[in-house]
């Protein structure tokens, strides 16, 4: 990217509805696919691949050169290497490689395209650098290998002279599949589970931003799959993640469990009493995720990756000139259209959204609540704000008859103060202009407020886009005592990122303010350059916190909100040369095990939308401080914490 000087774009920031301060340039038209190449399919991982009799799995794959098409049928196909059992459309991610432990497996690799390969991932009992299996161009090999141990796995290729599913860009970005070895004496056309490989089409650029398509199972949102679910089922997924970045994976309305977890050469069960509630967990490059957990609550919901960018316009091909397209006779995701995606005031998610809908058990009925406790929340902008001059996005709260004005915007939003079991009514009134809607972020709470604009409900009352000038009423009753965000959810690169966030306690009495402290760690401003990650971070609003003041001995609370709209933020509590020690009491909002709340260095690093709590008690007086940081190596603020001596009882001396 060329050197812009910064004084030359300050301006520019205030004015802008975008998501950079630099506009970017002009986009340029993607890599068309060869000529007669087949359109892959993309896979759901439903149906295992090869032939599996008598404890041996035969299984044949062909690199075939295919057109993909991650998104709807008016956007961009693009060019690709993909997998293909032979005689069969070519699919991505490729087809599912799953036996019972203890199977042998007969592999034979053929390669029909003009580029040399490398595969690996197949042979897991060996080490990383010996499972590689080289492939000419036009060559086939065979491979026999036996499944040693129970997990999730996934197999990969990449172009000769790259040496990871990292180092892959376009070409060979989706030579990979899934790979699960079930317990002995399982029958892997029975399983129940659903497996999401994450895979991204990625093109670089020297002289302008790149292009991407982050999908699950080869499909963005919204033309991918839909899925539903019946309250109370029992509901188990598998991930895989093979894009070359990490991801926070987020499920709206309810708890998961994590079961087991891992990385490329083998996964491990997390033990039951460590198996907390949790509705975040960032799923590392290379890791794999399984989670385990039940929809208490009808209406429509979604799990999505909670990198405002992984979300939005950076992960799409929409809009590229001169789009190749082809129409495919059965093609049943493309052709849903989510209702609102293109109108006015539209919900532009895209990329890694996969999207929910929960059929009401027959015994479930809405509890109906005629007095709540009203609380009047207004959206507000303020321009030359924050860092470059940026206009502030936030909220304030309403205590008369006066709507606030600009100046009582507070970044981050003001603590929502809430009651366990006390029904609320949160008045949201947008007095900025441009479209908004908020999530009550953790909350278990009924779909129409959850606040994913065109989406949340049910049937036809679907929570709508907050226009200019208008209002929405969150109704709800918060179930669970704990620490929670609450945010913007539309345009969230540029709403999150410029200070649309607060947090929200839930307790079941008053809170004592010098004991129960919260750190909100966010953004403070959108990226300078189009598809860079934003620079800025912000503690509590500034970036230089007002002190928090501790007594030496008393028990302190410390409520941990990460909220950067896309960045992971690294929170340590320390003096100048020790690291503290805390205890954790609660994650995302729920209380910890109890096998899992002992004192552990005072350090973690969370995703966009975790929360944590800790329990700590100063042993000395002094300065300490949490520094909160960008990882891995980004912009660094200071919240100072003084610790007083405790003052003598009595009247002695």
């Amino acid at each position: 990217m060329p050197f812009v000087a910064l004084h030359a774009v300050l301006a520019l920031a205030a004015p802008l509805l975008q998501d950079q301060v630099v506009p970017p340039p002009p986009r340029i038209p993607l890599p068309r696919p060869a000529a007669h190449a087949p359109v892959a399919d993309f896979n759901q991982n439903l149906v295992p691949g090869g032939r599996l009799a008598k404890g041996v799995l035969t299984l044949a794959l062909d690199v075939v050169e295919a057109a993909y098409r991650p998104e709807g049928a008016d956007d961009p196909v693009v060019r690709i290497l993909a997998l293909a059992e032979p005689g069969k459309t070519p699919q991505v991610p490729g087809p599912l490689l799953r036996a019972p432990v203890g199977t042998t497996v007969r592999l034979t690799l053929r390669n029909q395209s003009d580029s040399a390969l490398t595969f690996s991932g197949f042979r897991q009992s060996l080490k990383a650098d010996d499972d590689t299996v080289q492939l000419a161009a036009h060559a086939s090999r065979e491979v026999t290998f036996r499944l040693d141990a129970v997990g999730t796995y996934a197999y990969w290729g990449v172009l000769k002279g790259e040496k990871t599913f990292e180092d892959r860009t376009w070409l060979d970005s989706q030579l990979n599949g899934a790979f699960v070895v079930d317990p002995a004496g399982t029958d892997p056309a029975r399983a129940t589970d659903r497996i999401f490989v994450i895979s991204e089409w990625f093109h670089d650029y020297p002289d302008r931003a790149f292009e991407s398509a982050l999908t699950f199972n080869g499909k963005a949102w919204p033309h991918n799959e839909r899925l539903t679910l019946t309250q109370g089922d029992s509901v188990r997924w598998r991930f895989i993640n093979l894009a070359a970045i990490e991801h926070p994976l987020h499920l709206h309305g309810f708890y998961y469990r994590v079961t087991r977890r891992g990385g490329q050469r083998g996964d491990t069960a997390v033990a039951p009493a460590e198996q907390f509630l949790q509705n975040m967990q960032t799923l590392p490059i290379g890791g794999t995720l399984n989670i385990a957990w039940v929809p208490t609550t009808p209406g429509n919901w979604v799990f999505h990756c909670h990198f405002a960018s992984h979300v939005g316009s950076a992960v799409t091909l929409h809009g590229s000139p001169d789009t190749y397209t082809v129409q495919q006779a059965a093609d049943p995701m493309s052709a849903t259209g989510h209702a609102g995606h293109d109108a006015p005031g539209r919900h532009d998610m895209h990329g890694l959204v996969i999207g929910l809908h929960v059929t009401p058990s027959p015994s479930y009925h809405a509890s109906a609540v005629v007095k709540r406790r009203t609380i009047r929340l207004v959206a507000l902008k303020r321009p030359n704000v924050l860092a470059g001059f940026q206009t502030a996005y936030g909220f304030a709260l309403q205590t008369g008859d006066s709507l606030p004005k600009a100046d009582d915007l507070k970044v981050p939003g003001p603590v929502l103060e809430l009651r366990r079991g006390e029904p609320v009514r949160i008045l949201v009134k947008n007095a900025m202009d441009e479209y908004t809607g908020v999530h009550w972020h953790g909350l278990e709470i009924e779909s129409f407020p959850d606040g994913v604009p065109n989406f949340s409900g049910d049937g036809a009352h679907i929570f709508p886009p907050i226009a200019p000038g208008d209002s929405f009423a969150a109704e709800f009753t918060p179930p669970r005592s704990g620490t929670f965000p609450y945010h913007s959810h539309l345009n969230e690169l540029r709403q999150i990122g410029s200070g649309m966030y607060g947090a929200i306690v839930v307790t079941d009495g008053p809170r004592d303010t010098t004991r129960d402290h919260v750190i909100v760690g966010g953004g403070g401003g959108v990226p300078m350059f189009d598809k860079f990650g934003p620079a800025f971070a912000l503690v509590n609003g500034r970036r230089v916190a007002r002190p928090i003041h501790m007594v030496v001995g008393d028990t302190n609370r410390l409520r941990l909100v990460s909220i950067h709209s896309d960045e992971i933020l690294a929170f340590r509590l320390a003096d100048d040369s020790v690291v503290a020690h805390w205890t954790p009491i609660a994650r995302d909002g729920a209380d910890l095990p109890a096998a899992l709340q002992k004192p552990t260095l005072a350090q973690i690093d969370m995703g966009p939308g975790q929360t944590a709590d800790f329990l700590f008690v100063p042993q000395h007086a002094g300065k300490l401080a949490v520094e909160v940081w960008i990882t891995p190596t980004g912009q660094r603020v200071v919240q100072p914490i003084i610790v007083d001596a405790r003052k003598p009882q009595g009247g002695g001396s």
